[in-house]
């Protein structure tokens, strides 16, 4: 070791080599702790510093406080009035995050899951300190579990603490609830969702809305909140709350139906993220809105019965109330995911987001829809012209896509019966074999084939044991390929590129077969982003490869066709057939590009001649 170097800073280089992934990573923490002394309890910090379950911790218990039976083959609890808690208190105050939402994942040897109640009750059998953990900064609960259990966790160090699901007690919930803010005052990020029973009365909503509220209240330095529906007193109580940035809230019609314009302030939002259930619930939200954060996100979720009372025009007047003074206020990343509301026909989507043209500082725009739209080269242009710092585009179509089955042609005509045999002559040719495409010679005949049809895809034919009723679905349905129209061509792109030079990722359906005045040694005209590395592209309907990829290559010389949202998917289970992930093009595209790009690396001339 260099003389310059002390320990600490061989630790620094040694821990910064260390790849981010998380199982290699374990494994070379592990190595470390064990055979190097000056690295273990840094290794041990890191090892224990995150946790997804109570097992590891409530296994120090039992191992320190069991010994081997006479005969050694089994093991029993030490008798001892004083237990061993040497190695739980090693191990407890380094755990730093404890993740117990998803622990039903995780499956013991013996088939089962892993019992919340046990583990934590192994800690509790003995007298432990409190809280058990310290140290512990962050903490999510598991779903549906008693929130009196989750007393022994908290801490006056903790900063988030989430509660992703849980049913509303109206004694033990309500006792519960009141008892958190006094056990982890610091909190700084909270996820709340209590739901009624199913069933419940409007008495047992209204006392848990009001309990939910006050708890809320109780920490003055909250700065991230996800919750469920509340009354509006809840909600202008949380448009008070000066510390509060990013919320998250499910809102309803009795959150809102008293809510006069212009009253919830939120002085220091700067992300806010709700869930409605109708349109109309979400103008009366935006017009109680005073101003407006840098961010925001609505979801409209509502079902058919209630399309009757959605149109574009209602569309428009909820975006025009986002956009309005916006002279005022910077709106930088705005979504907006809606229903099966504005009808059959198609929408221009350019005219639906026409009210946000004003926003001229719009970074991120997602627009998803269960409803057809179009869009064109020149409303794209007309967009990039309105939002010149756009960074991210999503128009994205959310309709299921719906294969059909295309009957198969008529067979041919049976051939004429060959002439009456006639003695072998060796000077005459022997005839040829006549096959009725049903099979090879000596091969059994081949089952019917049915073409499939998919929008944007190569037909592809499938062996079915019927022709209305397939034995397998069609190995093209594991891809997520959208039913979108596609009517962008190339020439849209490159003015989206053009205009939009921070644009880093975009989903558009483009319409890759239109390839005029594309060819030739600079495509683009110039145009040239190294910015986006993926794209959506791979259900877009495709042309001749070659020129794609040379198109690609000039405007997008960074892009990787058949990465990021274009990966490809994990293999289908056992018994269903193979299948090819991606279209057969695009995988010609994404080599084309690869060659290209080896090629401009290693300085080798690209031919033109082959376009």
């Amino acid at each position: 070791m260099h003389h310059a170097l002390l320990i600490p800073d061989v630790r620094a280089h040694i821990f910064a080599s260390i790849k981010e992934d998380r199982q290699l990573g374990r494994c070379t923490f592990a190595m470390l702790a064990r055979t190097c002394s000056a690295l273990s309890e840094a290794s041990l910090d890191v090892l224990w510093s995150e946790l997804d379950s109570l097992r590891p911790l409530s296994s120090c218990i039992y191992a320190a406080n069991t010994v081997s039976s006479s005969d050694e083959l089994t093991t029993e609890a030490n008798d001892d009035t004083r237990p061993d808690f040497s190695v739980f208190d090693k191990y407890a105050h380094r755990v730093r995050k404890l993740d117990l939402s998803g622990q039903q994942r995780f499956l013991r040897r013996n088939g089962g899951y892993p019992s919340l109640t046990e583990d934590l009750g192994a800690l509790l059998y003995y007298t432990l300190n409190s809280p058990l953990l310290p140290n512990l900064r962050h903490l999510a609960w598991a779903p549906g579990m008693g929130l009196n259990l989750l007393r022994h966790l908290l801490g006056p160090h903790l900063l988030s603490l989430k509660i992703p699901s849980h049913r509303w007690s109206s004694a033990s919930t309500l006792f519960a609830l009141t008892k958190i803010p006094a056990l982890c005052p610091k909190i700084k990020s909270l996820t709340l969702q209590v739901h009624s029973w199913d069933g419940h009365i409007d008495s047992e909503l209204t006392e848990s809305s009001h309990c939910i509220s006050r708890v809320i209240g109780s920490w003055p330095k909250l700065e991230e909140l996800d919750c469920n529906p509340m009354t509006f007193e809840g909600v202008l109580r949380l448009s008070g709350m000066e510390s509060l940035r990013i919320l998250r809230l499910q809102v309803n019609t009795a959150s809102v139906i008293d809510l006069p314009p212009d009253s919830l302030s939120f002085p220091s939002l700067h992300t806010f993220q709700f869930q409605t259930d109708t349109l109309d619930t979400a103008i009366t939200l935006m017009k109680a809105m005073k101003s407006f954060p840098k961010s925001l996100k609505i979801d409209v979720f509502a079902g058919r019965s209630r399309r009757g009372t959605c149109s574009p025009e209602i569309v428009g007047v909820l975006l025009g109330l986002v956009s309005r003074d916006a002279l005022y206020h910077e709106l930088r990343h705005f979504s907006l995911n809606l229903p099966f509301l504005l009808g059959d026909d198609p929408e221009n989507v350019s005219g639906i987001l026409r009210p946000l043209f004003v926003c001229r500082k719009l970074r991120t725009l997602s627009l998803r829809m269960s409803s057809p739209f179009t869009l064109g080269d020149d409303d794209l242009e007309t967009m990039a012209y309105a939002w010149p710092l756009l960074e991210e585009l999503e128009l994205i179509d959310l309709r299921p896509r719906v294969a059909t089955h295309t009957p198969p042609p008529l067979p041919p005509p049976p051939p004429p019966p060959p002439p009456p045999p006639q003695p072998l002559n060796p000077q005459l040719p022997l005839p040829p074999i006549i096959t009725t495409g049903l099979g090879q010679p000596n091969q059994a005949p081949q089952p019917q084939v049915v073409t499939v049809t998919i929008p944007h895809h190569i037909p592809m034919p499938l062996p079915l044991a019927h022709a209305v009723f397939p034995v397998f679905p069609p190995p093209d349905l594991f891809f997520p390929v959208r039913s979108r129209t596609a009517e962008l061509t190339f020439h849209g792109l490159i003015s989206l590129l053009k205009r939009c030079p921070n644009l880093y990722y975009f989903d558009l359906a483009l319409d890759a077969t239109k390839l005029d005045d594309l060819q030739g040694d600079r495509p683009g005209g110039g145009v040239c982003n190294r910015l986006v590395k993926y794209a959506r592209l791979i259900d877009s309907p495709i042309g001749d490869p070659e020129v794609v990829a040379r198109i690609l290559f000039d405007i997008l010389p960074e892009l990787d066709p058949l990465a990021g949202p274009n990966a490809l998917l994990p293999v289908p289970p056992q018994h269903l057939p193979a299948h090819n992930m991606t279209p057969q093009r695009w995988s010609l595209v994404r080599q084309r590009m690869m060659d290209f790009r080896h090629n401009a690396r290693h300085g080798t001339p690209q031919p033109v001649s082959e376009i």
